[in-house]
């Protein structure tokens, strides 16, 4: 029931699937990692992949263009070429980001945005 942005930890411990049902009133960065024991770093062997799904409500303010793996920034590839620029004015936006653990704490990141109005 919280916003992204007052909670950037995404723990994978916890699903895959994110859902945040307040409305946003900012940017941040999402965090993604295993919990806060554990990085996904450390739970996935090379050439493994996990989908995460993040569910928000963007309100005109909440758009996120960057996203962490365990506190550290990795590259985005954009589907259609190009990261969120603004925030959509309503509905919920759905981020899905697909990580392929490619070495010690890298990772390839495939990352979509949709918006639901």
């Amino acid at each position: 029931a919280n916003k992204l942005s007052a909670g950037t930890d995404i723990n994978l411990a916890d699903g895959m699937i994110h859902y945040y049902s307040t409305n946003e009133t900012t940017t941040a960065t999402p965090n993604i990692r295993w919990n806060g024991s554990y990085t996904l770093n450390n739970k996935m062997s090379v050439g493994q992949a996990v989908t995460v799904t993040i569910i928000y409500k963007p309100n005109g303010a909440g758009y996120y263009a960057a996203l962490n793996v365990d506190g550290s920034g990795v590259t985005e590839e954009w589907n259609g070429g190009a990261a969120p620029s603004a925030a959509n004015a309503g509905g919920y936006d759905i981020l899905v980001h697909t990580l392929v653990k490619t070495g010690s704490g890298s990772f390839l990141c495939l990352s979509n945005v949709s918006n639901f109005a």
